[in-house]
């Protein structure tokens, strides 16, 4: 069985060692959000202060912000069939 693609979220997440819970908490939404967010099934609104959050909890800067937070689009498809 084939491991599905990390979402650009989930693998910066990782890589600081922040669980979804810790990620929520930082921007006042519930650990579901995160999870949705991770697995393109909602897109992020974000206010600016959750913004701010967001890239001071990730260590990264605006520029570094990947255009989309889910899984790669071509991976969903594979995914389901």
């Amino acid at each position: 069985m084939a491991q599905k693609p990390l979402s650009p979220l989930m693998r910066l997440r990782t890589l600081r060692h922040i669980t979804q819970k810790e990620l929520a908490d930082a921007l006042g939404v519930t650990e579901n959000t995160v999870a949705n967010w991770e697995r393109g099934r909602a897109i992020p609104k974000l206010t600016p202060s959750q913004f701010k959050a967001l890239l001071k909890v990730l260590q990264i800067t605006a520029d570094e912000l990947p255009d989309d937070f889910g899984p790669p689009a071509n991976s969903l498809s594979k995914a389901e069939n």
